[in-house]
C-alpha cells in the first residue's frame, strides 16, 4: 500500500538538512513518538551525504492490533534515513523501516526542496505485508502508524529550527 506526507518548514533546505544531520536532533527524533531510543547513529555530513539510523523500542499500541502477536512483548524498530549529497539545489534520500519479527516492511524515497524562504518536503512509501488474506488489512494499519510516526518527528523538528531563528 502506497502512501504521501507533504510537509513545510519555514527554514532553509541548508538549515533543514543541517538538523537532519545533527546527532543531536536524531536523539530527540528517536524519542518524539513515544518510543525509547535503543540505539542511534549518524554517519557523513550535510555536503557528503549522510545516513541516520534509529533503533528504538516503541509502544505495541502503535502497530494494528493483528500485528501485535507477531512482535511478542517488545516492538523493535530499525529506521534507517540515506541522504545523497546536494544535487542541483535539491536533497534526495531514501529510508526503509524494519520492524523485528514481523512480517511488513516500509520504504520510499525522501525529497527536500527550496520554496521561497522554507523547505518543502515530500515522503513517498510503500507498505508491504507478506501475510495472506489480512496483509491488506495490515498494510493499512501500518500506513497510519507510519504517518503517526512521522508527524510527531516533523513537529520535534519544527520546534527544533525555530528554537535556532
Amino acid at each position: 500500500m502506497d502512501f504521501t506526507h507533504r510537509h513545510r518548514f519555514d527554514a532553509s533546505l541548508d538549515a533543514v538538512v543541517t538538523m537532519l544531520a545533527d546527532p543531536d536532533f536524531a536523539r530527540v527524533r528517536g524519542e518524539a513518538s513515544g518510543a525509547t531510543l535503543i540505539d542511534m547513529l549518524v554517519d557523513g555530513t550535510p555536503d557528503t551525504g549522510f545516513t541516520v539510523s534509529l533503533r528504538r523500542e516503541a509502544p505495541t499500541r502503535s502497530i494494528p492490533a493483528e500485528m501485535r502477536p507477531l512482535v511478542g512483548s517488545r516492538l523493535v524498530v530499525t529506521y534507517t534515513e540515506v541522504w545523497e549529497p546536494p544535487e542541483d539545489g535539491e536533497r534526495i534520500g531514501t529510508f526503509a523501516v524494519e520492524v523485528m519479527g514481523a512480517p511488513g516492511h516500509v520504504a520510499g524515497a525522501l525529497g527536500l526542496r527550496p520554496d521561497g524562504d522554507g523547505t518543502d518536503m515530500l515522503t513517498t512509501g510503500s507498505v508491504t505485508v507478506s501475510m495472506p488474506l489480512v496483509g491488506p488489512m495490515i498494510e493499512r494499519g501500518l500506513v497510519g502508524s507510519v504517518t503517526r510516526t512521522l508527524q510527531d518527528e516533523l513537529a520535534a523538528a519544527d520546534e527544533w529550527l525555530a528554537a535556532r531563528r
